[in-house]
């Protein structure tokens, strides 16, 4: 499983980048480490919505149920996001980034993280 982040680089630009998370087979499934999330919400974004620059307002996984959206950051790079998607906004800071959605309505469900949450060190498996 893989999700897409969202940050400022050290050039002042907001990038992606790819991170696959570790996962741990139990009789039940493959589960990744636990989130401890300050609250979650789900959101349905309007057919057709173009949400000029912007930032994170905080560290947030957003996880497409329905629907698919376009996110532009601000290097020029663009990505797609349909359902099953994850992507991590921790550009808190910076120019941000411009979404389009492209499927709509939107369904996603929106995980707000605390600041000190560290991505990289919560996407290692459990035996890392």
């Amino acid at each position: 499983m893989k999700l897409t982040r969202m940050y400022q680089g050290d050039d002042g630009t907001s990038q992606f980048e790819d991170i696959e998370i570790g996962m741990t087979e139990l009789d039940i499934g493959a589960f990744t480490r636990n989130l401890r999330p300050q609250h979650m919400s789900f959101r349905i974004s309007p057919p057709d919505l173009v949400y000029d620059w912007h930032n994170a307002t905080q560290k947030t996984m957003i996880v497409v149920i329905q629907g698919a959206v376009q996110t532009q950051v601000s290097n020029g790079e663009t990505r797609r996001f349909g359902p099953g998607e994850i992507c991590y906004a921790e550009d808190v800071d910076g120019p941000g980034h411009l979404t389009t959605d492209l499927e709509g309505p939107r369904l996603s469900l929106m995980v707000f993280l605390p600041d000190d949450f560290d991505v990289h060190h919560w996407a290692r498996s459990f035996n890392d």
